[in-house]
């Protein structure tokens, strides 16, 4: 079976963005090598549950570049190098002043459907600071194995594992679900920990997604800041939040796909520690409305 026929029958969650390598690589085809995709995510204020920290704004964007190598019919080999942006507007954040982040993002990721009824996805990768390119003290390296086994024409069932390492911190997840397409018009994902989707489509081209949204990265997921203060020099931050959206999408064919949408996040904390990773403390916010977009081009 040709790669781009299996893996277009899958969605993308924000859980699966290209700055993580968690992507599934549903642009694959053979006959085009060339792949780019982009999106921006921007949250209202939110306040702080202590109100002397004031509230937070925050916002998110990635933009990567995809060149894929097919071997055949049935294998290949994705390259990837992109750039990823998170701002942190936080007036009154007690341990760093740092603002906006930029991170160089690359990855490598194999696709297979040699064995019968399974595609396979092989990735590695890394986020680094991009302004210091230090790849020991802000690099992020993760790695994945996600298989996805043909049960039913009408459904997968998803098996894998995934994780990352770097800034003096690490988490690791298993992959388990399962996709299905209920009849021609509604399809849902519910797959453990990056895709918990549920969609309508109105024809081909056009279609209504609500989903499961997390910020700040996968879980736990840690960041070197700079312009530390009170003696936390370069410390490590985690942002997390999640809540739920609601996005039109559109997609032309296997060239152009499209999204806009918002949604509301249910609030959520950052946790700053030190540079050695130590003295973490916990600083809570709450709910706030978000918009976003994305574009993707195959060619």
């Amino acid at each position: 079976m040709r790669i781009h026929l299996l893996a277009s029958t899958l969605l993308v969650s924000s859980l699966t963005a290209a700055p993580y390598g968690f992507s599934d690589y549903y642009f694959v085809d053979p006959d085009r090598h060339w792949h780019t995709e982009a999106s921006y995510r921007w949250i209202a204020e939110a306040d702080f549950e202590k109100h002397h920290f004031h509230h937070l704004n925050y916002s998110d964007a990635d933009a990567g570049l995809y060149y894929t190598q097919n071997f055949d019919d049935e294998n290949s080999l994705t390259y990837e190098l992109g750039y990823d942006y998170l701002r942190l507007n936080w007036d009154r954040n007690p341990r760093f002043h740092q603002k906006n982040f930029n991170y160089l993002i690359g990855s490598l990721g194999y696709v297979s459907t040699t064995i019968d009824r399974w595609r396979w996805i092989i990735n590695t990768g890394f986020s680094v600071d991009a302004e210091r390119l230090d790849f020991g003290p802000s690099g992020v390296y993760h790695g994945m194995l996600w298989g996805r086994f043909h049960f039913i024409d009408t459904m997968g069932i998803h098996v894998g594992v995934l994780g990352w390492y770097g800034v003096k911190n690490g988490r690791g997840f298993p992959i388990f679900g399962f996709d299905w397409k209920f009849n021609d018009k509604w399809s849902g994902n519910a797959i453990f920990p990056v895709d918990y989707s549920l969609a309508y489509s109105f024809d081909e081209s056009w279609s209504l997604e609500t989903s499961y949204a997390s910020f700040g990265g996968p879980y736990k997921y840690p960041r070197r800041a700079h312009e530390g203060v009170h003696g936390f020099r370069d410390p490590i931050f985690f942002v997390y939040s999640n809540g739920v959206d609601l996005v039109l999408k559109y997609k032309f064919e296997h060239l152009l796909r499209a999204s806009i949408g918002g949604g509301w996040d249910f609030g959520g904390w950052v946790y700053i520690k030190n540079h050695k990773s130590h003295h973490g403390k916990y600083y809570h916010f709450k709910s706030a409305p978000y918009v976003q977009g994305s574009l993707a081009l195959t060619f």
